[in-house]
């Protein structure tokens, strides 16, 4: 007798057997696993960050808000404070609380110690070393942060300097005086962005920049490399493509820079002839140079450097600090009530028979508070500089891909009504005169605790933090003391917002001054 076998009894059998042998695999690869990877939390399976699915392709770019702080903050009201997305092609995380906040700038700041490159500026510097504020973070970052705080960021080399802001201010005031007389409206803007530009080259080499001719065009120059780094890129959304420029963002940055560099090499070769000659001021470029000069056995440090670092500090030290003076001046011509009250702390503890020094800042505590406030409210980097982590990461329970750009939300937690009350959303400085509030600050998140970060925190926070708030306080309160101010007539006021790198108002504050001191030589 012959036995056939059934089909499907074998077919049966096999599966069986196969199934059998996958279990004992993937028990095998399982404990084999377990035992390789131990407790590390890094390895443990975290889902994505939660947030909108998008289109292919395009991602979530078609339903973004121009105004990304604003985008973020709505996404945060969905899908809690750890939300993903993509943009184009790049994956995107924007975090939105302090707990957040503190595991990446303080936990895990060394994985998030780099910062995301815009598409133009890689264009730019490829072939190149990039600069302080993109430079990854290493030996080459750490020797230009090292020099620009030992040069002119600390408390000392601030106060070296403080007769070349002093200058500039009163010179300020002076130019302001006419159309005081007259009753021009004033660009507060533009005013303050002269002032500051002034202030930055005057401390960097010892002379302003003019107002007309080569001056006149390296500010513009300045205005203008901002603007570009600020503009959206489709390079910076689809990666594949950035070696090509498409909009031509990096050939403009490139040639801009070509011509900044022109006016760095005379400023330069003026600074080198004096050297030359035994005239010896040592302000910030004389040391450059000497840096330069004598090598850097940790990274070298090169002219090209050194350029690099000059063009961070001024583009950083204009933009944000004007738009920073810009916003306090416009709150304060919207509630006269403040502005009063500003004007007679100013007539209290300055007085109308003398100018305001920047010694005179520590009395001034409602000024204080109007700034601390103006920051508060309307951060200068609203997203801050967005950081890239160089590892797998974990935030808030979800995994963080390396590569991923990572937004801090400043804007978004100084607003949070849970942190600052019900008024979260109002102008009002009185709050950081309250008992417990006067102690938040600058510096390391508002008191350790990443709800205040006007500046950022972390190893990548502002270098010129102690610059910025001193010239702030000091800008501020010398436009107040010196002048009355109000809108023109028929004018309205627009508290509205322009995204960017730094949050400027929609359209530029126009202003009348009057004389309110009593000597007109304290307008000389």
């Amino acid at each position: 007798m012959v036995l056939i076998s059934s089909p499907i009894i074998s077919t049966e059998k096999g599966i069986a057997a196969l199934l059998t042998l996958s279990l004992a695999v993937s028990f095998l690869l399982f404990i084999i696993l377990k035992r390789k990877r131990g407790n590390d939390y890094q390895y443990q399976p975290l889902p994505p960050p939660p947030g909108p699915y998008g289109l292919p392709i395009l991602g979530s770019l078609p339903f973004i808000n121009p105004n990304l702080h604003h985008y973020f903050a709505d996404l945060a009201r969905t899908y809690g404070p750890v939300v993903s997305l993509r943009l184009g092609s790049k994956l995107c995380v924007a975090i939105s609380s302090p707990s957040a906040a503190r595991q990446i700038l303080k936990d895990q700041d060394v994985a998030f110690a780099n910062h995301a490159t815009p598409a133009a500026a890689r264009f730019y510097f490829r072939g190149s070393n990039p600069n302080l504020l993109l430079a990854p973070y290493g030996p080459l970052w750490r020797t230009m942060r090292k020099t620009a705080v030992q040069e002119m960021l600390n408390a000392a080399s601030i106060e070296v300097v403080a007769p070349f802001r002093r200058r500039e201010m009163r010179r300020t005031v002076e130019e302001l005086l006419a159309s005081a007389r007259t009753g021009a409206a004033v660009d507060v803007r533009e005013t303050t962005f002269k002032t500051m530009l002034n202030m930055m080259t005057s401390m960097l080499w010892g002379e302003r920049v003019a107002s007309a001719g080569e001056g006149k065009e390296f500010r513009r120059a300045i205005e203008d490399v901002i603007e570009l780094l600020m503009a959206p890129n489709v390079a910076d959304f689809f990666p594949v493509v950035a070696a090509l420029d498409p909009q031509g963002l990096g050939r403009r940055v490139k040639k801009l820079m070509g011509w900044i560099y022109k006016y760095l090499d005379m400023t330069v070769e003026k600074k080198k002839r004096m050297m030359a000659g035994g005239e010896r001021r040592r302000d910030v470029l004389e040391a450059l140079l000497d840096l330069v000069e004598m090598g850097n056995p940790e990274a070298p440090f090169t002219l090209d450097n050194a350029y690099k670092l000059m063009v961070d500090l001024i583009g950083a030290g204009t933009d944000s600090t004007s738009t920073t003076v810009e916003w306090a001046m416009a709150e304060l011509l919207s509630d006269p009530t403040r502005m009063q009250k500003a004007h007679q702390e100013l007539d209290a503890v300055v007085g109308k028979h003398r100018v305001v020094e920047e010694s005179d800042i520590p009395q001034l505590r409602y000024i204080c508070a109007v700034v601390k406030e103006t920051f508060r409210l309307h951060p200068a980097i609203p997203l801050l500089i967005p950081h890239c982590p160089s590892s797998q990461s974990a935030v808030g329970g979800y995994s963080v891909p390396a590569g991923t750009t990572v937004f801090v939300n400043v804007w978004a937690i100084h607003r949070d009504p849970c942190l600052w009350g019900k008024d979260a959303e109002e102008f009002r400085p009185e709050r950081f005169l309250e008992t417990g509030n006067e102690k938040i600050n600058f510096y390391v998140g508002g008191n350790d605790q990443f709800c205040y970060m006007p500046f950022g925190a972390g190893r990548r926070a502002c270098a010129g933090t102690a610059m910025g708030e001193r010239v702030v306080h000091y800008m501020l309160a010398s436009l107040l003391h010196s002048f009355e101010w109000h809108l023109p007539e028929g004018a309205s006021m627009n508290s509205e917002e322009e995204f960017g790198t730094v949050l400027r108002r929609a359209g530029q504050l126009i202003a009348v001054p009057t004389i309110r001191l009593a000597k007109p030589e304290l307008y000389s």
